[in-house]
């Protein structure tokens, strides 16, 4: 009886132990499976990417020129004040389609001078999603805009696929200043489409930058809130991420919302009416030992943290530091950067709810029903805190992600701004109390206020 118990006992062993080989074998397979998807995936993207820019051949590019241009001839949309053409869909993100349905999905929802529009680049690297831009010139700078919208859309196959242009354009012409140019006179716009400018691309468009100023207009008022709003209309997504052309992202944002969103079933009409917005924290990173123009992209975006880890880091290093720190600390400080800090999670959850306080400005994802930007603010100050304000009043929570971040470019310094900045900081102060009176007719029953 006891040779027999041990035969069986032995018996067990060897099938557990055959078990266990195959089943490592199996792992082993799937794993090399795994592997090879990835790769092939990744190599089709490339491939993709790469037949992308060869199939947006000079043709295509002519077509969508005189189609741009022909838009400009024909339209009749004004904004509320009657100040400002609006053309919806200057140009159409590939993926779209013809269809202006809403999809369960996010958009990066941003606005841009002429100026600033080489932004894009590195901000479509690291948003992987749809993008609604509203792109801000003046009537005489309208076919450069264009060319540069042609050449983004060349250049980076990604830029077509998932990115929609709006134009937003001033009926009055400013009267031009003594040696004053709105845009680089060296820019040919005949060449700027060519193939072989995507390498040099960054050079071409910062050229622009340098003789233009994002709120110097000569006399005609930047209406960002007006061109977020736009931006947002046209987003066809239940969630919108607003943020400023020079922002960037963490790697994988886009990504990791999605799985939030459907692991939360944030995509359900229950869901989608509960009045929460998602913070992401802002900060600020150091590139004064940044790059020439002429230098590839690749280097600038080294300097910007791909994710949390990265992050801590240059904060260790003192390379980065929590947004508007120098210039309006309080505007940014309820975010609670210490506690957010300390906390490193695997996935994206929320970390911790903020209760608002005067003058919090946080940027934020949230469903596209959250209240628009009250375009009355125009220039500089006040424009996005007033959307906040109003968020806070009729009710809205604000939940901090634990995970997601986006960074600025560069310390934000008092030398940093126009020198009108100022005398439109105190305009729109005034403007901003006459605001929150308002508020309170808006929303009679509400118990909170902006203070």
């Amino acid at each position: 009886m006891g040779l027999l118990w041990k035969r069986l006992i032995i018996f067990l062993v060897f099938v557990i132990a055959v078990l266990q080989v195959i089943h490592m074998i199996l792992l082993s397979r799937l794993e090399s499976k795994r592997s090879e998807r990835q790769k092939r995936t990744k190599n089709n993207i490339f491939n993709e990417d790469v037949i992308a820019v060869s199939d947006y051949k000079d043709e295509d590019i002519e077509s969508d020129r005189k189609a741009m241009h022909e838009m400009v001839k024909h339209t009749t949309v004004l904004d509320s004040s009657g100040e400002y053409h609006i053309i919806n869909f200057f140009s159409r993100a590939q993926s779209l389609g013809p269809r202006n349905h809403v999809r369960q999905d996010i958009s990066l929802v941003t606005q841009t001078s002429v100026s600033q529009i080489y932004n894009l680049d590195l901000l479509s690297n690291r948003w992987h999603g749809l993008a609604s831009v509203t792109v801000f010139a003046l009537f005489q700078d309208i076919p450069l805009a264009i060319e540069m919208i042609l050449l983004l859309r060349r250049c980076y196959p990604s830029i077509r696929r998932n990115t929609s242009f709006h134009l937003v354009y001033p009926l009055s012409i400013p009267k031009p200043a003594i040696g004053a140019t709105t845009l680089s006179p060296r820019l040919s716009i005949s060449i700027i489409t060519k193939e072989e400018n995507c390498d040099r691309m960054q050079s071409l468009l910062k050229m622009i930058e340098s003789n233009a100023v994002n709120y110097g207009h000569l006399g005609i008022a930047y209406p960002n809130n007006l061109l977020r709003n736009v931006a947002r209309r046209n987003a066809l997504t239940d969630y919108v991420f607003v943020v400023d052309i020079d922002l960037v992202p963490n790697d994988g944002l886009y990504e990791q919302f999605i799985e939030f969103a459907k692991q939360n079933k944030l995509f359900t009409e229950d869901r989608k009416k509960e009045k929460v917005v998602y913070v992401v924290p802002a900060y600020e990173v150091n590139t004064l030992a940044s790059v020439d123009i002429d230098e590839k992209l690749e280097t600038i975006e080294q300097l910007i943290p791909k994710d949390k880890s990265q992050l801590l880091r240059q904060i260790e290093l003192m390379n980065a530091r929590p947004f508007y720190i120098e210039l309006c600390w309080k505007c940014q400080k309820y975010t609670d950067y210490e506690n957010w800090q300390k906390h490193k999670s695997q996935k994206m959850d929320i970390l911790f709810e903020v209760l608002w306080r005067d003058p919090w400005e946080p940027f934020y994802i949230s469903v596209n029903t959250v209240p628009y930007y009250d375009e009355r603010f125009r220039q500089y100050g006040f424009n996005r805190i007033s959307q906040v304000c109003e968020l806070h009043m009729s009710g809205y929570k604000f939940s901090v992600l634990n995970k997601a971040f986006v960074i600025h470019k560069g310390f934000k310094t008092a030398d940093s701004f126009h020198k009108e900045k100022d005398l439109e900081l105190e305009r729109n102060r005034i403007l901003f109390r006459q605001f929150k009176t308002q508020l309170k007719d808006k929303y009679p029953e509400s118990s909170r206020r902006c203070y």
